[in-house]
């Protein structure tokens, strides 16, 4: 049994899907695409936990196999995104694969958050394949109470 390498190109639903998929997640907080599984546009999606307490939003995000200079993250306009790229490795022609599961390729996971962060205070750290990012909330200022005279 080969494995048969299908092309990289994505097709023209699979964009509007993912597209579509964007918009929706800017109206739920902690949305993501999944965009099919990855498998179309040639990327992966690594699994994430997002949590969420009084102080801070922590992500954990599983990229074994990768190193922490092969990883981006980006914060703007209330989104976090994640980005990066894992090495096909050099495969054994002389062995048929039974099974292959294992993704290579760029990845691409975006978060919208529902609140204002501290956005010069959030920190990342890499350790044993597991990408935690912290995101500290910013302080809810309060209306000011105007009395009527």
């Amino acid at each position: 049994m080969k494995v048969i390498k299908k092309t990289k190109e994505p097709r023209t639903i699979d964009i509007l899907r993912r597209e579509m998929d964007q918009f929706f997640d800017d109206l739920v907080p902690f949305s993501w695409s999944r965009d099919n599984g990855g498998r179309a546009i040639g990327t992966w999606t690594p699994n994430a936990d997002i949590t969420e307490d009084e102080k801070e939003y922590l992500i954990h995000l599983d990229i074994p196999g990768m190193e922490k200079n092969d990883i981006k993250i980006n914060f703007q306009d209330g989104r976090v995104t994640i980005t990066g790229e894992r090495e096909f490795e050099e495969r054994d022609e002389k062995k048929d694969y039974i099974r292959q599961e294992r993704y290579y390729g760029s990845f691409y996971r975006s978060f919208k958050l529902p609140e204002k962060v501290k956005e010069e205070k959030i920190q990342a750290t890499f350790k044993n394949g597991v990408l935690k990012v912290v995101i500290p909330k910013a302080e809810v200022v309060k209306p000011k109470v105007i009395k009527v005279n």
